[in-house]
């Protein structure tokens, strides 16, 4: 099956055009306000009401999970009869799949939640050098013979794939307000639920099935790597955050996705890193550090005025003595701003001795700051200081840019049209 995306961004100071679904594209279907089959004690109640046996219970569960199945049409291991009652009285998803704006690399998809507001969720593509590379020889074999988006989608379902990864929302905007990042700039609404942060992943996985098919063995693609990285602060929505992870790594009524598979991102909300340590939550951690003083990290993350650095580092040592796991730190690279050698230096001091990881990030454009990213040339050398000095550092791929949907950018067209009309 084909698709195609349903809205394009056409630039700085243009407003999003929506182009109709065709025939044959994946349906994008509204929610009414119904019970969530999603919530264990909604179904009991009706498979009780009817009379269903457990292994039908079951088979409802499965279906959803398993089978990822997001409309009661398609349970075909079910009756006609059942799932026409399951439509009456249940939603799957707790949010409205309303944007989907597709690139090689990264898909964006735009949620409408039932008080009418939006969140983002970016389901991203890793493959080998090897494969990135054919990529880049058949797109460019594509745009030479003038051909539109619609060819480029077209090469997708044929190219292997090594894992798919879900960038997913815990908030709706975000109150840390980073100076780098464009969902700060929305402020903060609500907390998600658990169940609209669970139906993020439900919706992708059924989206991947639809559009690549099965695998070789006749298995499903379905995301492997979940990262709370979207919109919001996950340890602000802790609870929440918790029951959603519960069912990720659930193997019966959830997603059975491996407990290392699952990675929360922080600005360094420091109660909610101790809650880790009592609850025992078996995930990775990611620390958005972006500074190696507390008077850059102040500078760009407000937050770092409540919960100082020597304070952060302490509470991240407690946790590794308990978890044992090491801690993937985030530093952003702003020009002029965050790449200096001597903050290279300061950086590998702080974390001489610790088990860590440093991933560097190139600054992603936000309408609403002028910032710049880093030059290659000062990435890589901030790099080899790190690596001269003993720690282990990655430059991250900017996936997502063609879309606006890389690190710190969901939320882009609200805030660039924001801007616009300013």
């Amino acid at each position: 099956m084909s698709t195609r995306p349903l809205y394009y961004f056409l630039g700085k100071c243009q407003k999003v055009r929506q182009e109709a679904p065709q025939a044959g594209e994946i349906l994008i279907h509204y929610i009414t306000m119904k019970q969530s089959i999603l919530n264990p004690n909604n179904l009991q109640t009706f498979a009780k009401e009817h009379k269903l046996q457990p292994f039908r219970v079951k088979q409802i569960i499965q279906e959803i999970y398993d089978n990822q199945n997001i409309r009661f049409e398609d349970m075909t291991t079910l009756s006609k009869d059942l799932r026409q009652q399951l439509d009456e009285n249940f939603e799957i998803l707790s949010i409205i799949p309303e944007t989907i704006l597709e690139s090689e690399d990264n898909i964006k998809i735009g949620f409408k939640t039932h008080d009418n507001f939006t969140i983002e969720a970016v389901i991203l593509f890793h493959r080998s050098k090897h494969e990135k590379e054919s990529i880049k020889s058949k797109v460019h074999k594509v745009e030479s013979q003038n051909k539109g988006p619609d060819d480029l989608t077209t090469l997708g379902p044929d190219r292997p794939l090594n894992r798919i990864t879900l960038c997913v929302s815990s908030q709706i905007g975000c109150p840390v307000n980073c100076v780098f990042c464009v969902t700060g700039k929305l402020g903060i609404k609500r907390d998600l639920t658990r169940n609209e942060i669970i139906s993020q992943l439900l919706f992708a996985n059924n989206f991947i099935k639809t559009k690549f098919g099965k695998k070789d063995d006749q298995t499903l693609r379905a995301v492997r790597n979940v990262v709370f990285m979207g919109m919001g602060e996950p340890l602000i929505n802790y609870q929440n955050v918790k029951k959603s992870i519960e069912i990720m790594i659930a193997q019966a009524g959830g997603f059975s996705l491996g407990k290392r598979h699952i990675t929360i991102s922080t600005a360094g909300i420091i109660p909610g890193i101790e809650q880790l340590i009592k609850d025992d939550i078996p995930v990775k951690l990611a620390i958005s550090l972006h500074a190696p003083n507390q008077k850059l990290r102040e500078e760009l993350m407000p937050i770092a005025k409540v919960y100082t650095l020597d304070k952060l580092m302490k509470t991240i040592d407690d946790y590794v003595k308990v978890s044992d796991n090491r801690i993937f730190y985030e530093y952003i690279m702003i020009k002029n701003k965050t790449d200096k050698p001597e903050l290279a230096t300061q950086l590998a001091d702080l974390l001489h001795g610790r088990l860590a990881h440093v991933n560097l990030i190139p600054y992603n454009m936000n309408p609403a700051i002028k910032l710049e990213e880093s030059d290659e040339r000062t990435i890589r050398a901030f790099k080899d200081i790190l690596e001269k000095k003993g720690i282990t550092v990655t430059i991250r791929d900017s996936l997502g840019r063609d879309l606006k949907s890389a690190c710190g950018q969901l939320g882009y067209e609200k805030i660039a049209n924001r801007h616009c009309e300013e």
